[in-house]
């Protein structure tokens, strides 16, 4: 499954990274790999969200991605918490042309890391590992993501050198009604029948008590954090 950015799933992504804390927990990971850099480019950065964590960190940011409905919501972000050192725009990050200290990327780009070491000090990104849960049933995977283990075994193979952290946080997604839940699962797998959503749903679903929320679909969820060394 690749996300595909609208209304409903920017939604859904800001609300789970609300109720888990996901992205302040990478954030929080990620800040001492950090320490004497003072720019930072986040290349299909998305929504933003560990940027909007890690701002006063840094002196500039600059947040690159193609989608226009998550550059303008991350904008927009920016605009309403007065943040003043965080740039986003549309932009192709494959004719990127710059230098900044760090180059982040998160879940984006883990097969061609390389690509973008010319343009920094230092590489950091955040890849999925395999996890034992889904958000939707398994059998409609219809992309294989690239996973934490594969882009370790290709950096081996291709001699590049790296530094790795694993850590697995909460990224499960909250929802405030039954038929909420059943139009997100819909969503990441159009082709599933009434029947199997219904199925997936009460195997997984788990009843909360939030002030917004009714129900909470758990996802614990790996990742490995590689750190490359920059060719400036």
């Amino acid at each position: 499954m690749l996300l595909k950015w609208n209304e409903d799933t920017i939604r859904w992504y800001i609300s789970a990274n609300e109720y888990t804390g996901f992205f302040k927990n990478v954030a929080d990971t990620i800040a001492p790999m950090l320490s004497g850099y003072k720019t930072m480019c986040d290349i299909g950065c998305g929504l933003g969200l560990v940027d909007l964590e890690l701002y006063s960190m840094m002196e500039r940011i600059d947040c690159v991605d193609i989608n226009e409905a998550v550059i303008g919501k991350l904008k927009q972000s920016v605009e309403v918490r007065g943040i003043e050192n965080i740039h986003a725009r549309l932009e192709d990050v494959y004719n990127l042309s710059g230098s900044w200290d760090v180059i982040y990327m998160s879940f984006f780009g883990s097969r061609e890391l390389e690509k973008f070491l010319p343009l920094c000090k230092k590489l950091i990104a955040v890849v999925g590992k395999e996890a034992e849960s889904e958000l939707f049933p398994g059998k409609y995977r219809k992309m294989k993501k690239n996973t934490a283990e594969d882009t370790e075994k290709y950096l081996i193979e291709n001699n590049i050198e790296y530094k790795i952290t694993h850590r697995e946080f909460e990224f499960g997604q909250p929802f405030k009604s039954m038929e909420e839940a059943a139009s997100f699962v819909r969503s990441l797998s159009k082709e599933a029948t009434d029947s199997e959503i219904n199925e997936f749903l009460e195997r997984r679903l788990t009843e909360i008590t939030h002030p917004e929320y009714r129900f909470f679909m758990p996802r614990k969820k790996p990742i490995g954090i590689f750190q490359l060394k920059g060719l400036l």
